[in-house]
């Protein structure tokens, strides 16, 4: 079984690059240079997405942090062996615009009405989790399923199952453009929790120049191990149980062109340890991990297109002070299109060892167009 599904895969990889319509190659590229810091001097984070067309609504579709480690493929052909790097997610997708998503393999399942985790560095609420195939068996009983459907009007309902270890997660809100409310509920056996959370965004248009926004988030867990799905109620009493020591984020902005104040504030709740509700952080030099508070302010003012400029200020409950005991880091940030320039009194890039304080960063999107149309408009 397991060779038969290997040569599949090598054969869908070969004849994509060959003649499959509808396929793409595509390259994210995350630079950031430290100006300051000779020794770290500069660090590159590609990430590739191979997409095979093979209907209009139905794609085959391998994921990759290049740099990071995944595994190896193996393959004997001629009495040698050929090494190939397995993509980190490789997953069937089926999508009927934004009312219609299914996943099937091994996949990031994500959902979260803001983006705290690329705007702040952390996130409270919603899904960010790798399902399916952990030991990279490509076995398909080891592989997840889900998604999302949007049944009637602006309410969402969406959920995944992961194969491998029984692991089940569900969701459900409101998904409008400018409001969104969701519910998330998951039992991880990979982690053995039990999972809780409610995230949200609002926006506001008073007028051509004021925009109002606000952005939250509320989380719980607790350890849970189950064996089958109708064991999972058997540990809702213990969230009720921790329900006044939540873990919360709560952040918004006001723009009145052309000035804005942004921010965000984090509070945990839980003073005996109770609430295990995991805080998905990405390289924050602010980080609310072993923290009881901490906050975040810019004060921001926009100049010719496409640039801006930001003033910001951090604290939180546990590093020292620079200006007062509240204040931890302050610094200015230069913002363009997909490029930022920063000058902070204090460390700054949480993604290498050292002291950082004078930083740019910025992104690049290639793509690599193989064929424009899917394979079976090609084929039949």
């Amino acid at each position: 079984m397991k060779k038969v599904f290997l040569g599949v895969f090598l054969l869908l990889v070969f004849l994509s690059f060959a003649a499959f319509s509808g396929t793409k190659f595509s390259v994210l590229g995350i630079y950031t240079m430290n100006l300051d810091d000779p020794d770290n001097y500069a660090d590159v984070f590609p990430i590739t997405y191979f997409d095979i067309g093979i209907t209009p609504n139905v794609m085959l579709r391998f994921n990759d942090y290049v740099t990071l480690p995944s595994s190896t493929l193996l393959y004997d052909l001629n009495d040698k062996t050929l090494k190939f790097k397995l993509p980190r997610y490789y997953y069937l997708q089926y999508k009927i615009g934004y009312d219609i998503l299914l996943m099937f393999g091994k996949f990031k399942f994500r959902d979260y009405p803001y983006d705290l985790r690329s705007d702040f560095s952390f996130r409270v609420g919603g899904f960010r989790d790798d399902l399916g195939d952990k030991n990279y068996t490509l076995n398909p009983m080891n592989m997840a399923v889900g998604g999302y459907i949007k049944p009637f009007g602006e309410m969402k309902f969406g959920g995944a199952y992961d194969l491998e270890n029984k692991s089940i997660y569900a969701y459900a809100g409101l998904d409008d453009r400018y409001t969104k409310y969701m519910f998330y509920l998951s039992q991880d056996n990979r982690y053995n929790k039990l999972s809780a959370s409610f995230a949200g965004y609002n926006s506001i248009k008073w007028s051509r120049k004021l925009i109002t926004q606000l952005y939250y988030g509320v989380g719980y867990a607790v350890p849970s191990t189950v064996d089958s799905i109708s064991e999972i109620t058997n540990n809702i009493s213990d969230l009720v149980k921790i329900l006044p020591s939540p873990k919360i984020a709560l952040g918004g902005k006001i723009n009145y062109y052309p000035v804005y104040l942004k921010g965000l504030m984090y509070y945990n709740m839980d003073q005996n340890n109770e609430n295990i509700y995991y805080l998905d952080v990405d390289a924050a030099t602010n980080n609310p991990s072993n923290k009881t508070w901490l906050f975040e302010g810019r004060l921001g003012y926009y100049l010719p297109r496409p640039w801006k400029m930001e003033l910001f200020f951090q604290g939180n409950s546990l590093d020292d002070g620079v200006l007062t005991d509240y204040i931890t880091n302050y610094g200015i940030k230069l913002i363009g299109e997909d490029f930022d320039l920063t000058f902070a009194m204090k460390d700054i890039n949480g993604r290498v060892d050292g002291e950082q304080k004078f930083v740019m960063s910025f992104t690049t999107w290639t793509d690599f167009v193989i064929t424009e149309r899917p394979l079976t408009r090609i084929l039949f």
